[in-house]
């Protein structure tokens, strides 16, 4: 279950109006085809609104307002800005404006002045064991899914006798560290093992990936050249495989070297926010579904080619993998993703490469076509960070 913010309508408006909300709103009303898409994509063809806690675009602003200005809550809902956009994501004008370049820069400037404040002690202000906190019995019950028999203090960096467990903020909460121990690299001594760079749910394994493809489509499709943001390295994975997963909002955000190698690139890359695959849209939406259902889970492809992600090009010292790509996309919110290593760097397989900052995230790991691997999870399994994701076979003939 992937819970966030929950959403009071009775008491954002008391709340002062941020700047950079000030400034987002003056945009879109001063662009006449934004200005009407923002319209459009709260109601239907009969100008009712899809989801009564969000009529139109002013209630938008004012719930994403006051949530800029709060710590995230755990609470057993599924909630989050997606909560508030969902249905306006899954319009044909929704797509077209949260696609729209210049819109996206000024996402980033809120979403950049939230990550400020989830540095903040204040911040920390939900690290309790109360009602929505995160310390709280059904919190620890979803953060330990994945670690069966074991407490939150043995699995993470962490202090339970500490005021919010030790943590300084939301912000290192989120962006925990694993106890020495705990997810160890599997078959460390095996240079053919290729690991999991991160805690997550296998979504997807493409073969013969083309170097432009229709990736806007029903299918799972992945386009190299988009995805790779026109990287000179593009033509070393035409036909090669990719590998996608999703990251839940309550596991761990770190990401680990797939295999040792050196740093040969870091490309970060601007990108959307909330644009939801146009394959996808005018999908049946339940609120009480389970996220993997809803139309922004099977959008998870898409996302690679258009959201703001980290490319980062590793030289593998194994030369039957050689160079292999991974990718680290937000989904929405702040998404950011932030290297911890420098080009040049070399890197064993299972050392970190980097983190995300709160939002939802997906990661994605591009390998050559000469790389010819055989994965040992499937589609929906649940993968474990610097476990064995697949192991290098001889060169394909």
């Amino acid at each position: 279950m992937d819970v966030v913010a929950v959403v009071h309508p009775t008491d954002y408006a008391s709340f002062p109006i941020l700047p950079e909300i000030e400034e987002l709103k003056k945009f879109i009303k001063s662009d006449t085809e934004l200005y009407m898409m923002f319209n459009q994509m709260f109601t239907d063809d009969n100008g009712l609104p899809l989801a009564p806690h969000v009529p139109n675009y002013e209630t938008m602003f004012e719930i994403i307002n006051k949530w800029l200005q709060e710590s995230p809550t755990y609470l057993e809902i599924d909630n989050s800005p997606t909560l508030i956009l969902t249905h306006a994501m899954n319009t044909h004008a929704g797509f077209s404006a949260f696609l729209n370049k210049e819109l996206n820069r000024y996402f980033k400037r809120l979403f950049d002045r939230w990550g400020v404040y989830l540095t903040t002690p204040a911040s920390a202000n939900v690290l309790n064991a109360g009602k929505g906190g995160w310390f709280s019995k059904p919190a620890l019950a979803a953060l330990m899914e994945y670690f069966p028999g074991l407490i939150f203090e043995e699995v993470f960096v962490s202090d339970p006798t500490a005021e919010h467990y030790g943590f300084t903020c939301w912000d290192s909460f989120f962006a925990r560290h694993l106890r020495p121990g705990i997810r160890p690299v599997d078959a460390p001594e095996n240079p053919n093992i290729i690991s999991a760079a991160c805690e997550s749910q296998c979504y997807n394994i493409a073969t013969n990936v083309q170097e432009r493809d229709s990736f806007w489509l029903k299918g799972q499709s992945y386009s190299l050249r988009d995805m790779l943001a026109h990287s000179a390295y593009v033509p070393q994975f035409v036909g090669g495989t990719v590998y996608q997963g999703y990251l839940r909002v309550t596991g761990y955000h770190r990401w680990h070297a797939p295999a040792a190698g050196v740093i040969e690139k870091i490309v970060p890359v601007p990108g959307a926010y909330f644009c939801q695959s146009p394959a996808m849209l005018d999908s049946p939406i339940s609120m009480e579904a389970p996220f993997d259902t809803r139309p922004i889970f099977n959008s998870l492809p898409f996302f690679a080619m258009v959201n703001a992600r980290l490319l980062m090009f590793i030289e593998a010292d194994n030369p039957r993998i050689g160079l292999y790509c991974f990718i680290a996309i937000g989904m929405q919110e702040i998404s950011t993703a932030e290297p911890t290593v420098k080009e040049g760097q070399h890197v064993e397989r299972g050392e970190e490469l980097g983190t995300f900052h709160f939002g939802g995230s997906t990661d994605v790991l591009v390998l050559r076509p000469e790389t010819n691997v055989q994965f040992l999870i499937k589609p929906g399994d649940a993968v474990k960070v610097r476990g064995a994701l697949g192991k290098v076979l001889c060169a394909a003939s």
